[in-house]
């Protein structure tokens, strides 16, 4: 079942939990690569090659939080080395995908996160309100830099319009597809969603999108703007 997705408006969802539409910090610093000191976390680690590089993302438990981070190597040597959330909510490096121009990687987070931030005009600018439950954070990241360049949240919405969980498809080898044409795709299980303007479109009822457990599929132009997308009960 294929439906086309909506933008839903981050005014109708600021709250405590709140991720303003804002460019983050990292998509404001200087085109030059960053390193930091990572603590390596091998278990949690997923790597993509392209070429003679290879991108490791991963997470490592610091103090009482696991804060998400990805690595550069080129012929095993660093190029550079970024954590992407240093706050008080845990985060995970779940998968990536890359080409020569592009690296996509997809973070989770709750609403507690205070480091990820979407960008304007991305398919869903905040977290949404709710807070506790775990959604996706998808960011295109600059291959040669680390730096974010664009990214968006992405999860569910129950009938009360709070956020509902969203992750990556369980058991899946490639929830990350980056297609030829630029355009990336996500392939995700979803809990709860209504089906009036959040993650669905409001097309009328839809049981489809009200299954938890069912999977989900969208489709994302370079900018993270949703194309398309299916909810199918499994």
């Amino acid at each position: 079942m294929k439906m086309q997705f909506v933008l839903w408006s981050s005014a109708i969802v600021l709250g405590s939990c709140k991720k303003e539409s804002l460019p983050g910090p990292e998509i404001l610093q200087p085109n030059k690569p960053v390193q930091e000191n990572i603590s390596r976390n091998s278990a949690s680690e997923k790597s993509f090659s392209v070429g003679n590089k290879t991108y490791i993302a991963g997470f490592t438990q610091l103090s009482q939080n696991q804060d998400a981070y990805v690595l550069c190597l080129e012929n095993d040597a660093i190029v550079w080395s970024k954590y992407y959330d240093k706050s008080p909510d845990d985060s995970r490096a779940a998968a990536l995908v890359a080409n020569t121009q592009n690296l996509y990687v997809a973070f989770t987070c709750t609403g507690g996160n205070t480091d990820f931030r979407a960008s304007q005009g991305s398919f869903q600018e905040s977290y949404g309100t709710g807070g506790g439950p775990k959604i996706l954070f998808l960011a295109r990241i600059n291959p040669q830099t680390g730096n974010i360049e664009k990214a968006t949240f992405v999860g569910c919405r129950i009938d009360n319009g709070k956020t509902n969980t969203l992750r990556l498809k369980d058991n899946e080898p490639e929830p990350l597809r980056l297609r030829a044409n630029g355009n990336i795709e996500v392939l995700a299980t979803k809990a709860y969603d209504r089906a009036d303007g959040r993650l669905t479109p409001n097309i009328g009822p839809d049981e489809d999108c009200r299954v938890s457990g069912g999977s989900w599929r969208g489709l994302f132009d370079s900018s993270l703007s949703l194309l398309e997308g299916d909810c199918l009960p499994e």
